[in-house]
């Protein structure tokens, strides 16, 4: 039982400090947004989630594919519901609205992400990121923030360079 609470508060204290970068990062708000595609079937029941899929979110507006101009037609009938039961989960993180694109339906394993390569750090950036978790005392949540920060400084450097 001792070691299921340790566990536990472990996890809580990592997730504090994960919520905590998003925070400071100012990312927390679009990390709770792009929920929407893990909610998106959910809130939409399965017969429309077959026809249309989340795209992207753009200044609070969900744009979504649709694989049909009369899906799209019934699907903008539907909005003001949809919106509503996609904010009632998203919480404090609402979308503004919703926008329909006609196009084919890409099911979620079909889709290959694109094949990035990112730079590598400066020293003085890894020191940076080693001196951010160095107060994290657990060292697998420790080693588990360092490659996240990592990955995202690398990715930060990478669309600055673009």
């Amino acid at each position: 039982m001792a070691k299921r609470s340790k566990k536990s508060a472990s996890l809580s204290s990592a997730r504090a400090v994960v919520e905590s970068l998003f925070s400071h990062l100012g990312i927390a708000d679009k990390i709770e947004q792009h929920r929407v595609w893990l909610i998106w079937e959910e809130c939409v029941g399965p017969q429309i989630a077959a026809q249309a899929s989340p795209l992207r979110i753009r200044d609070n507006i969900l744009e979504v594919r649709v694989s049909h101009p009369v899906w799209m037609q019934q699907l903008q009938l539907l909005k003001p519901r949809l919106l509503e039961r996609l904010n009632a989960q998203l919480g404090e993180t609402p979308l503004s609205d919703m926008f329909f694109r006609r196009g084919h339906r890409v099911q979620p394993e079909q889709a290959a992400p694109p094949k990035i390569v990112l730079p590598e750090l400066s020293d003085r950036e890894q020191e940076e990121i080693e001196q951010l978790v160095a107060t994290i005392s657990d060292p697998e949540t420790r080693k588990a923030m360092q490659q996240l920060l990592t990955k995202q400084r690398q990715l930060d450097n990478y669309r600055h360079s673009s």
